[in-house]
């Protein structure tokens, strides 16, 4: 009786095992997008200069800043987002091939300059006070939306939905029928990708007008890996 005691609890088991190792299941992967209107953009730019000096080289890029910070004060800019607080100073050398040698040019200043711009219809003025007020680089504008978790939520359920097709035609296709899902993981979460309205030249404008800027949509993607059951 004994025997039987520890015997039964062994076959069960393995029974249970045998039926784990032949459970069938599908593993699919889904995507999905949406795509919402950017409602403002960061804008980027710095000013360089090159003195004898590294007090010469502040001085000067400080009082080009000084006229930058002028020029956006009559925009939508959120006070919050403003940063011109970041400097640079380094010296400069040149290699002198002649002289094989290290010439030094002088020490060279730059201030970083970023806001949030929340009018996107000012969006080609502030542009060009950057540049027509000393910047010496204007990064590309970021575009960005206070609506993008929603909006990848959606996506989210997009991507499922996707995946649970996919599933059920696979198990429509080998004679079964589709249960439900035993493990769903999501993939890595993207930035939101802007898709621009269009590419084509910009019309032709008079010196004193502003460029006209038409930004496109915001894709904000989701996936999902989905492993279903199946009987």
């Amino acid at each position: 009786m004994r025997k039987w005691i520890f015997i039964a609890p062994v076959a069960i088991a393995g029974i249970f095992m045998s039926a784990l190792t032949f459970a069938t299941t599908i593993s699919v992967e889904g995507k999905g997008r949406v795509e919402i209107a950017p409602e403002y953009a960061t804008l980027s730019a710095s000013v360089s200069h090159t003195a004898e000096t590294a007090a010469d080289a502040q001085a000067a890029v400080d009082r080009v800043m000084e006229d930058l910070l002028k020029g956006i004060e009559t925009l939508a800019v959120e006070a919050k987002s403003l940063d011109a607080a970041q400097i640079r100073i380094q010296p400069r050398y040149r290699w002198n091939p002649r002289t094989e040698s290290q010439e030094f040019l002088g020490y060279e200043a730059t201030r970083d300059l970023s806001f949030k711009l929340s009018d996107l219809e000012q969006l080609g003025e502030a542009l060009q006070r950057l540049s027509q007020r000393g910047a010496t680089n204007v990064s590309e504008p970021r575009f960005g939306s206070s609506q993008t978790e929603a909006a990848r939520a959606r996506a989210l359920a997009k991507a499922f939905e996707d995946a649970r097709a996919d599933a059920a035609i696979l198990a429509q296709a080998a004679g079964m029928t589709l249960a439900e899902p035993v493990t769903i993981n999501t993939g890595s979460r993207p930035a939101p990708l802007f898709r621009p309205a269009n590419r084509a030249a910009p019309a032709a404008m008079s010196a004193e007008m502003a460029p006209r800027y038409e930004p496109g949509q915001l894709s904000v993607s989701a996936s999902v890996s989905v492993v279903f059951n199946a009987q």
